[in-house]
Order: structure tokens, then sequence, then C-alpha cells
């Protein structure tokens, strides 16, 4: 048998041809796309309001953060602040979300307890009682909140110190809401 190598090169050359231009083509029809364009940011439907004792707990909002810096009580007494802050949804679903106390600390030695109470202001129901602290660290977390939508909120905390207590005497409690749906 004679071969003839100018045959089989061309031969050879046209097959490795073949397969890179099939390989190729096999690659750009399997190749598909995903475009997100824009992407935006989703606004908070969970709004903190001011509440009616605003300005005795020293509150304040800024975004998803509420600060109370004037909130105080009596040594061997309970000071109550009735309406401090609220929690408003905005949305038109229900939002469900968790509560947990991210610290609690300072001079717990000489607190009695920290109760807060959440109450809905657009039917007046009671939904919750928190206990932060009732001698040692009992808060939570509190799961499985569900506010309807366009209903509000209040916090109603209550603060109660040792008779022992003194005047320098303070406590900082952070609770973190984790909003899930």
């Amino acid at each position: 048998m004679n071969i003839n190598y100018k045959k089989s090169l061309k031969l050879i050359t046209l097959l490795i041809s073949a397969l890179l231009i099939a390989s190729v083509s096999a690659g750009i029809v399997n190749q598909m796309f995903m475009n997100a364009t824009p992407i935006n940011v989703e606004g908070l439907t969970l709004k903190w309001v001011l509440g009616g004792d605003y300005i005795d707990a020293g509150a304040s909002i800024s975004e998803a953060t509420c600060l109370m810096t004037g909130l105080k009580g009596p040594a061997g007494q309970t000071r109550t602040y009735q309406d401090p802050v609220r929690l408003n949804n905005t949305g038109a679903s229900t939002v469900t979300f968790n509560i947990t106390v991210q610290e609690c600390s300072g001079s717990t030695i000489n607190l009695t307890s920290l109760v807060v109470r959440i109450y809905n202001v657009t039917n007046s129901a009671s939904i919750e009682n928190l206990t932060i602290w009732n001698g040692a660290p009992i808060g939570g977390p509190w799961t499985g909140f569900q506010i309807p939508s366009m209903n509000e909120w209040k916090f109603q905390w209550e603060i109660t110190w040792k008779t022992n207590a003194i005047t320098s005497d303070s406590a900082t409690v952070k609770l973190v809401f984790d909003v899930s749906s």
C-alpha cells in the first residue's frame, strides 16, 4: 500500500480545523446570559415614629435606628414611659420580625427590672411584654412578631431601680429588630 503523505497531511489539517471550528461553535451555542439592570434600593416599610413621651425619653430617630438618651427612674420605684417611640408598618403587607437583646449592661447590680410592653396603637391591643432584666438578663430572643399593614405599635418602657441605687448608676440596653419578611 502506497501512502500519499501530502494528501494525508491535508486530511489531518482538515480534520483538526473541523474539530476547532466544531468546539468553538459548540461553546457559542451553549452560552447563556443573565442581566439584572437596574438593581434598586428597597425602602424600609417599618419606620420608627416619635411617640407622645419622646421629649421626656430623649428619643430621636435616624433612619432605622431609634435612640433614647433621657430614660431614668427613681431609686426604689418604677418609672413608666408610656409612649416614647412607635414602630409603623407603612407597607402593603404584614411584616414579620424578631427582637433580640444585643446588650444589657452597666449598673445592673442596682437594677430591679426593665420591661418593654408593646401595644398596638391602631386597635389598643396588648402585643407582648418583653422582660429585658429581672435581677438577671432574661430577655429574648422574641420571634415571629407580625405587624399588619398600616398598623403602628408603641413601646412602653418600665424602669425599676433598687432602693440603694444612686444617681451615678446607669444601664445601657440595645435591642435588635431582625425583619424576616
